[in-house]
């Protein structure tokens, strides 16, 4: 088996420390000569989709590939390797809020930033979800939530306030101004549905953003998707409704919420949409999604079993707290302490290429 790293230069937890994290994994392999290894630094946005695909493509061996990034370098080696039959999905969480993990329990953060674990844990294999001619493994945000996405980064790059802060702000003036309210026309498996929406959550996990739950039937290996879809609101239900729904209690509100399990869906408007695939903004009039069942081997820490994901008896990490330890290597494994990465280091926003 070979073993590639694609790094991100441009996460903020990786930003001006790549030599660093660059030697940890150099001395690691240094330590284990018989294993195969190459690592590369993206250059510029999508980068890591091609180099991966063109890397795996040209292996006779399996190779697992690690994303050191956040959810937007994950996506990228993702559309890079998925079909291959070699190729099996590490990650290592360095972005801002790194949703997919909590999925996996609070505790699992320290073992997906251990090299030592991730390069002889075994697959668990997963659905993932075909976005238009792209794929993603968690989540798809249409039309508001996907507004207040686009919106909580922008204050957050220009103001400084903090993710949290700049979400919540997002949020109420996005949903408070009904903005983005829109005539949606929807196709979901054989039936369709249209009218004013207010956004629509396509989940194919339960979790997204900084431990939000709003999709308790989702689950990464059951073969279907899972669509929430909110109607027009009136402002002054927006923050109860939003207190309910971010904790997975949305069937308090039938009134104005609509959950399917689908296989296929499809959504058009007579104007341009606001898309988030798994934290990567498109646009589009309009749009078709299909789930792509057990189509990701993905790998996953000993200890943590499929079946009986979400994993919430771990307490959910504080996204606001650095990473801990943090370090790219365990310090049972090598050397000196030392060489590690800095296990103070807070968890910063990932800036994609």
């Amino acid at each position: 088996m070979k073993h590639l790293f694609i790094i991100n230069p441009k996460a903020r937890q990786i930003s001006g420390r790549v030599d660093e994290i660059k030697n940890s994994i150099q001395k690691f392999f240094a330590a284990n000569p018989r294993f195969n290894y190459s690592i590369h630094v993206s250059r510029w946005k999508r980068d890591a989709s091609g180099y991966t695909l063109r890397y795996v493509t040209n292996s006779v061996e399996m190779v697992r590939v690690y994303s050191l990034g956040g959810s937007s370098t994950l996506f990228e080696v993702i559309n890079g390797v998925l079909g291959l039959p070699n190729a099996q999905v590490a990650w290592f969480p360095f972005g801002k809020v790194n949703s997919l993990l909590y999925v996996f329990g609070g505790s699992a953060f320290d073992d997906f930033q251990s090299l030592q674990n991730l390069h002889s844990s075994p697959v668990i294999t997963i659905d993932t979800i075909r976005a238009g001619s792209h794929y993603i493994i968690n989540h798809i945000l249409i039309g508001t939530e996907a507004e207040v996405f686009r919106m909580g980064n922008a204050l957050e790059d220009r103001f400084r306030f903090g993710k949290n802060f700049s979400y919540i702000a997002a949020g109420i003036l996005s949903g408070l101004t009904a903005k983005y309210n829109k005539y949606y026309r929807m196709e979901i498996d054989d039936k369709k549905s249209e009218g004013i929406f207010c956004s629509i959550l396509l989940a194919n996990s339960p979790v997204y953003g900084a431990g939000l739950r709003p999709a308790p039937e989702a689950l990464l290996n059951d073969g279907y998707m899972d669509l929430y879809a909110i109607k027009r609101l009136p402002r002054s239900k927006f923050i109860a409704f939003i207190k309910d729904y971010e904790t997975g209690n949305y069937k308090k509100w039938p009134q104005y919420i609509t959950h399917y399990r689908c296989k296929k869906f499809k959504v058009s408007s007579d104007s341009s949409m606001t898309i988030s695939l798994d934290g990567n903004l498109f646009y589009d009039t309009t749009m078709e999604f299909e789930i792509n069942p057990q189509s990701l081997d993905f790998v996953c820490p000993p200890g943590i079993k499929l079946p009986g994901l979400p994993n919430w008896d771990s307490p959910d990490p504080d996204p606001g707290d650095p990473l801990d330890p943090g370090d790219l290597l365990d310090p049972r494994d090598l050397l000196d302490p030392g060489d590690l990465l800095d296990p103070r280091v807070p968890p910063d926003p990932e800036v994609p290429l």
